[in-house]
Formats: structure tokens, sequence, C-alpha cells
């Protein structure tokens, strides 16, 4: 008889989990099964989808919920391909503010594509830009400045953190996770998001995607605002994903 492997049941209940957490509950359904046992139930799981691997030691049991993707501007594009042929394997990711679009009532009309760069090439990729879009580019900008000089398809250069959530299809696409933790902390970004549109972010990116909530709090902790984002989802009553 062919043996039907089932994702425990407490783990259901759960947005996400890791493999020590699949591991316990599979043995307090199995408590004669090894650890050996688990973890292969885990993969068998995983080969006949019904658990996705969504980041680092972090699992979901497959549902309604789906992987984010975002089609990209011509302009995010156009900027991706022109770094990607003016350097070697360069580390960068793009953010699109009407990216938002996907979550908030009010639309974002004028688009603004931010360009996040390895810190050791941030100023080269600065300058490769600045000549290709002319008038149309901002190193690190102030708030006051970055709505001093605001133009459409205007296009903000800034450093991108070594534990940025990083996109397993295609690099320079943002991670959800990255985008939720930069609306809510970072200063510029924060700025621009109208704060009536919170909620409407982080739940509708709760209950439609699959959300990495321990890469989250990495990437929050590296950009020294673990506490500054704790702080933001208990001020705007929203729920960790996976709590």
């Amino acid at each position: 008889m062919v043996r039907e492997y089932r994702v425990p049941a407490s783990l259901n209940m759960l947005g996400t989990f890791s493999r020590n957490d699949f591991v316990k509950a599979f043995k307090e359904e199995h408590p004669d099964h090894s650890d050996e046992a688990a973890v292969y139930s885990l993969r068998k799981l995983q080969s006949d989808k019904k658990i996705r691997r969504i980041g680092w030691n972090q699992y979901t049991a497959s549902g309604e919920k789906r992987i984010y993707h975002h089609n990209y501007s011509e302009i995010s594009e156009e900027v991706a391909e022109l770094i990607q042929k003016e350097y070697v394997d360069p580390v960068f990711q793009i953010f699109e503010l009407t990216q938002l679009n996907d979550f908030v009532n009010h639309q974002i009309a004028h688009n603004t594509v931010f360009v996040y760069v390895e810190n050791e090439l941030i100023d080269f990729v600065f300058d490769t830009l600045k000549r290709s879009y002319p008038g149309k580019v901002m190193l690190k900008p102030s708030v006051k400045e970055y709505y001093r000089y605001l133009v459409d398809d205007e296009i903000v250069v800034g450093r991108l953190p070594s534990e940025s959530p990083k996109s397993q299809d295609t690099p320079w696409h943002s991670r959800l996770e990255k985008i939720l933790v930069d609306v809510a902390v970072d200063k510029l970004l924060s700025s621009v998001v109208l704060s009536g549109e919170y909620k409407n972010i982080f739940n509708e990116s709760f209950e439609q995607y699959y959300i990495d909530f321990a890469a989250m709090v990495r990437y929050a902790k590296r950009k020294g605002a673990e506490r500054k984002f704790e702080t933001f989802l208990e001020t705007h009553g929203l729920q960790k994903a996976g709590a």
C-alpha cells in the first residue's frame, strides 16, 4: 500500500514554520518515528507540493496563498538591464512605487523607481544612471530633496543592506518582505506612503501571499530598526505573519 504523507494538523494553523517546527509536530503525531523519518516526510510533502519552502529554513503549507510576483515597468526593466550590462555580477534590487497599487485604495499615479545597490557599487551605479537619465536620478535624497526635485519616473539610488531578502527567481526583484519593512521603517519611503494605507498594505500582504517573517526580522535587524518595526506593527494594530 502506498503511504499518503500529510501535513501535521498543528502546522496548518501557522503562516510559516521551520524544519525543527515540522519535526516536533510530526513526532507529536507519530511518537514512534525518528527525526530522520520526519525530515524524509518533509521532503516528500515538498515534492508533492503540499508544503512550499519560502525562505531559508522557512516553510508553509500550500493553500490559497501565492508567492509574490510583480510585473515591473519598462523603465525598471531598462534600469536593471543597464546595470547588468555595465557591471559584473552586480548586487542590486529594484522596488517601484506603483508596486503598492496591488494593496492600496488610493492608486499611485506617478512612479518612482528605487534602486538599492551594494555599498561598493552605489556611487558607480549612480554615475551610470545619471548619464543615461539626466535630471531624473537622485542619490540617497532627504525627504525634502525628494519632493523638491521629484519628476515622474524619478530614479532614487540607495544602499542595499547585506541581509536584504533575495528573490529566488530574479535577483534584482524586491521580495515582499523587504518592501514591507521599508514601508514601515525607511524615512523616505514611509513619508511617501499615506499612513492610512498601512493596514491595507500589510493585511493584504499577509492574507494573499506567503510571508517569511523570519526574513523580515533579520532584515529589520540589519537596518538597525527591529524595535522600530515591532512598534510600527503594534501602533497600527497589525498582526505578525504566522502569529
